[in-house]
């Protein structure tokens, strides 16, 4: 073979050795977690790539295990960390924005009754959730009720838990409380604690386990950024109004993360192959709120203190509360 020939092919080999490199190290790229962003102008775009990241997975648990995979398992903080600011989580916080909404990004857009009608006849709605031809119909019929009744029975009206996801919507005081082996997310709804731990166990084994309504969360720190998965929950709703439903079989992904001194957000992936097409991606967040004088705090929580807190489910499907005076019940 003549020497042009040999440098021919030899620069071929090259530049075919440099084109499969390109295309692995492309490949590493695109499934390398994205790192946290704060929510600014581009905000959409950067949204777009996280719920594109959640869909690269069949499952929260494959997410989680990318996460934990990319972050070399996690260390967990020591207890002489506890005060710096990325942990320090202290404080009487409220939810930042979103009203009831679960995506806080479509916060401020009060439908109007033809909205529902239009909705209970195929078309989409507002959701950002990509609903399975199970979840789109039960949202119709949900866009159904809302448009020709004006109102809902909401299942927390008998003091349930609210429950995972619907938790994060939930708009009462909330505390943190971050050790190295555990963090408590506290709501003073019905005095609920959601338990993360970051020990090193596994989830309860499946013939143990049975659905509650936190279901059972563990997690890592990956650097100042908390990384759970929950799985064995109740089915519910995201919050009152048109929002989808979820069942048992959904599972969560969350990262928590604070912000700067008064702010701590959460991204969150929710899978659900019951109401879910793919995984719903939303950004979460609270605001600690000023407490100078100490005044705010968490009290206990028992709706049925007050035998005129007592709502029925009426006929057409909305509620009232039940009569009531302000007299003093007899003594029995």
């Amino acid at each position: 073979m003549a020497v042009g020939g040999k440098r021919a092919i030899g620069v071929a080999v090259a530049l075919a050795v440099v084109a499969v490199g390109a295309v692995l190290v492309r490949g590493v790229a695109q499934d390398r977690p994205p790192a946290w962003v704060d929510k600014g102008a581009d905000w959409p775009a950067q949204k777009s790539q996280l719920q594109a990241f959640g869909e690269r997975y069949k499952t929260s648990w494959e997410l989680f295990q990318r996460l934990r995979e990319a972050a070399g398992g996690g260390k967990n903080p020591a207890w002489a960390q506890m005060s710096e600011p990325a942990y320090d989580w202290s404080g009487v916080y409220t939810r930042t924005g979103g009203g009831l909404e679960f995506d806080a990004d479509l916060a401020g857009r009060p439908p109007k009754p033809e909205y529902y009608a239009g909705v209970a006849k195929g078309e989409p709605g507002t959701t950002t959730a990509q609903l399975t031809p199970a979840g789109r119909a039960v949202y119709r019929t949900k866009a159904d009720q809302l448009g020709r009744t004006g109102g809902e029975y909401d299942p927390i009206s008998d003091c349930r838990p609210p429950g995972v996801p619907r938790w994060v919507t939930e708009p009462f005081l909330h505390e943190f409380v971050v050790t190295p082996t555990q963090t408590w997310l506290i709501n003073e709804m019905v005095n609920d604690v959601r338990r993360v731990y970051t020990d090193g166990r596994d989830h309860t084994p499946e013939e143990d386990a049975y659905p509650s309504w936190n279901g059972d969360t563990i997690g890592f720190w990956d650097g100042d950024t908390l990384v759970t998965h929950t799985r064995y929950l109740h089915k519910g709703q995201y919050q009152r109004g048109l929002q989808p439903d979820y069942s048992e079989q959904t599972t969560v992904v969350e990262r928590w993360h604070k912000v700067d001194a008064k702010t701590l957000q959460s991204d969150m992936w929710v899978y659900d192959p019951v109401n879910l097409a793919k995984p719903w991606y939303t950004r979460q967040s609270w605001t600690q709120l000023t407490n100078d004088d100490k005044s705010l705090r968490l009290r206990y929580w028992d709706c049925r203190e007050n035998e005129n807190n007592a709502i029925e489910k009426k006929s057409d499907g909305t509620s009232e509360f039940k009569p009531f005076d302000f007299e003093q019940a007899p003594k029995q």
